[in-house]
């Protein structure tokens, strides 16, 4: 699988959009001028509304699917720490970390489950459960392989990390995620 960086991505969602303005500007002149032409432009014509219309759809495609920002949370509890991400989808990114992480990947117990579900209603996943690992090296990890990321702490302090254009964010902001049903760390 290739993982394309976020700014590559930003511009390819540009070219998109420049190729469905050219397409309709193809499109607009093959309809305006196919009648009032010869024979040969009128079959270069038609072979070119068929050519603007697939990019048209093409490019359609590429914009709606285009990916979200991938975003994960971290809850350090003790030396626990509770991996949560907004895009399920992306399990490579899970696989990854686990494969890294090794033993100290757990399971969650049901009463785990029960308690990281309310997170589900903002759209983060509790994904993985990690023991004994540092929080720095944790970070470090997921700076590497998402775009942001959020660390909170027992006390409800958070720290955002926007590695969307690099992996080695210099700073961090105090911010929270755009979390609606969370009250402090459970």
């Amino acid at each position: 699988m290739v993982v394309v960086q976020r700014n590559e991505v930003s511009r390819n969602r540009l070219l998109y959009i420049l190729t469905i303005i050219l397409s309709a500007v193809v499109l607009s002149a093959v309809a305006v001028n196919f009648s009032r032409s010869s024979e040969a432009v009128q079959v270069l014509l038609v072979l070119l509304a068929p050519i603007a219309f697939v990019a048209v759809v093409l490019s359609l495609v590429q914009l709606l699917t285009h990916p979200k920002r991938s975003q994960v949370l971290l809850f350090q509890r003790d030396d626990e720490i509770v991996v949560a991400i907004n895009a399920v989808h992306e399990g490579f990114k899970l696989r990854f970390l686990r494969d890294i992480l090794g033993d100290q990947v757990t399971s969650f117990t049901d009463e785990d489950r029960v308690r990281w579900k309310s997170l589900e209603n903002d759209g983060f996943y509790a994904a993985l459960y990690v023991r004994n690992v540092r929080k720095v090296i944790m970070l470090r990890l997921c700076t590497m392989i998402f775009d942001d990321v959020f660390v909170a702490d027992r006390n409800n302090r958070w720290e955002h990390h926007d590695s969307s254009s690099t992996a080695e964010p210099s700073y961090s902001k105090r911010e929270m995620p755009p979390l609606t049903s969370w009250k402090s760390s459970p």
